[in-house]
């Protein structure tokens, strides 16, 4: 069997990350969804000969009395092929073989020719090993979409910002999951709501390359980079083996994973998936926010020079965008080349998944965010719809269109190290152009007769915000963050105060803040087309006390603390 070179500075033969959690092994991910397709991502965990069932869902459960006696059939072990396909209803089977550890066993089967608004479930079978290692212990399913001409009602969710881990212990370094609870909530409300989910918007920040000291790659990178003879360590196969490590980690547990093996699911990174502030940094030798000296705070101790950390910053970008390809992007709607931003429709909505940190470069004269040809391309294809064929836009921004007072936001000189997090933010002033062209887009589309809303993250604080040009126009900002976060009360306080409330912006629309929730959270979305209607839910936890003494804890429970009518028929 195959097996990854060896590296000293790889992740792939260390066992010693202090990771509290068994990390993602054998797993499954539904994306791209249309009435007929399906892509289907796939980590095998080891290279081999694989077959991928596909079988009628229905069919199949009601031969075996329910998920029972199909588990007991497909257990067996040693367990054939035929065998395995045996107890399967319209079964369909896709071979494939992962050769060798390049694209860390992960893999995306196209399904194409399914049935619309039909469900499916899926095993997946190891011809080395000659049994099921997916689908057996417990039930992996999906279904696909209504046809496009069927504009019935649907909902979505949407979530960001996943940081389960905390620092516990003496001098706190001992590594620790926490709330966790949020993800088993998010599925039971998706299993609640299932006949109704369509898909689930996963907006950023789905991984943390540095956001626990002791998991830390940045911190890792400072610690061994070094200079031997003409070569500069880590090597980018070295570094691609860390921020697999970081999703693997960060993706291990069941709770996700029943997520998003059933929901197709749609992502899209943000910074953390690179390193805090990507793409909002300056680099300039000797400058007070100089990001180099920041990052790398021993480069002149280690003896490299400037250029050689700026070199070893790129390497660790590249790295991390073969890893989001991996994991994230390969189930997505396929795109060009090196192209992260994308489209999609649903009964009647059109989406729209902008890419803000492959592009970004506060560096560049304008556009700084999404880089004049994505921004061009996203524009046209805005341009292009029409109310009649989809009355819904969604357009999906990891950061946030409205959110931060202006003018704390453009006091980024002023406060140090968090001057990146708000030169993140689209209301800095070195993003003016953009934002106005971008929401003068959005009103135009608005001003056409389509319904438009701008989903987000990243901020950890869930809002929801009205913005009304002076056409009578209207467009809504939804913003979904965190769905896991060690925040404190203080802090979550701090979140809030930063938020807008009401007034104007300095592109002369009116806002009014609707809703404001700084905890852990998910929002749902529903939608009916056919009668110009949305509404927003926002999920929260909850702590009740029962009733009585002998149970007189708290008791966690979610539910949907904010209902809002987005739009009504116009």
């Amino acid at each position: 069997m195959a097996q990854p070179p060896r590296s000293p500075d790889s992740f792939v033969y260390r066992t010693d990350r202090p990771w509290p959690n068994p990390r993602l092994k054998i797993a499954s991910l539904v994306g791209h969804a249309t009435e007929s397709s399906v892509r289907l991502w796939l980590r095998t965990a080891q290279p081999g000969r694989y077959s991928l069932l596909v079988y009628s869902l229905e069919e199949t459960l009601g031969a075996h009395d329910g998920h029972g006696g199909l588990r007991a059939a497909l257990g067996v072990v040693p367990l054939a092929l035929d065998e395995a396909q045996s107890p399967l209803r319209g079964v369909r089977r896709e071979d494939f073989e992962i050769e060798d550890y390049s694209a860390d066993t992960t893999h995306v089967v196209d399904l194409a020719g399914l049935e619309p608004d039909s469900g499916y479930g899926y095993a997946l079978y190891c011809h080395d090993r000659e049994r099921i290692v997916l689908g057996h212990n417990r039930l992996r399913r999906f279904r696909t979409p209504p046809p496009k001409v069927e504009r019935r009602r649907f909902q979505f969710a949407a979530l960001s910002c996943n940081m389960p881990f905390e620092m516990n212990g003496l001098f706190r370094k001992r590594t620790e999951a926490v709330n966790l609870d949020m993800w088993n909530f998010l599925d039971g409300t998706l299993q609640r709501h299932r006949h109704e989910l369509d898909l689930v918007i996963a907006g950023g920040d789905q991984a943390y390359s540095d956001g626990v000291d002791t998991l830390n790659i940045w911190k890792y990178l400072n610690a061994t980079m070094r200079k031997a003879g003409d070569h500069l360590f880590p090597d980018l196969d070295a570094m691609v083996s860390w921020y697999r490590d970081i999703y693997r980690g960060y993706w291990g547990f069941e709770s996700i994973q029943r997520v998003f093996e059933e929901f197709p699911t749609y992502m899209v990174w943000d910074d953390h998936e690179i390193a805090d502030g990507w793409g909002s940094h300056y680099f300039s030798p000797g400058h007070r926010q100089d990001a180099l000296a920041q990052m790398l705070p021993d480069l002149a101790a280690r003896g490299l020079t400037y250029d050689e950390g700026l070199a070893l910053v790129q390497r660790m970008f590249a790295a991390a965008r073969q890893a989001y390809f991996e994991y994230q992007h390969s189930h997505n709607p396929a795109t060009a080349d090196g192209v992260f931003d994308y489209a999609f429709e649903r009964g009647g909505c059109a989406f729209y998944v902008l890419d803000g940190r492959g592009q970004r470069d506060i560096a560049r004269d304008s556009y700084r965010i999404l880089g004049r040809e994505q921004f061009d391309r996203f524009v046209s294809w805005v341009a292009a719809l029409t109310p009649q064929e989809t009355p819904f836009l969604f357009v999906v921004s990891a950061v946030p269109v409205l959110h931060t007072r202006t003018a704390v936001v453009d006091a980024d000189e002023f406060v140090g190290g968090l001057g990146d997090d708000l030169r993140d933010a689209w209301e800095h002033g070195l993003h003016d152009v953009e934002r106005r062209a971008l929401l003068g887009a959005l009103f135009d589309a608005a001003d056409r007769g389509i319904n438009v809303a701008i989903i987000s993250g990243d901020v950890h604080v869930s809002a929801v915000f009205s913005l009304d040009d002076d056409r009578g126009n209207r467009i809504y900002q939804l913003t979904s963050s965190p769905i896991t976060y060690n925040l404190s009360r203080i802090g979550s306080w701090a979140l809030k105060l930063g938020a807008a409330d009401d007034g104007r912006t300095d592109d002369g629309y009116r806002f009014r803040r609707l809703a404001l929730y700084a905890q852990e959270s998910y929002i749902l979305v529903s939608v009916d087309p056919a009668n110009g209607e949305a509404w927003f839910k926002l999920y929260g936890k909850q702590e009740l006390k029962a009733p009585s003494a002998e149970h007189g804890h708290s008791v966690p429970i979610t539910h949907s603390l904010v209902k809002l009518r987005l739009f009504s028929h116009r």
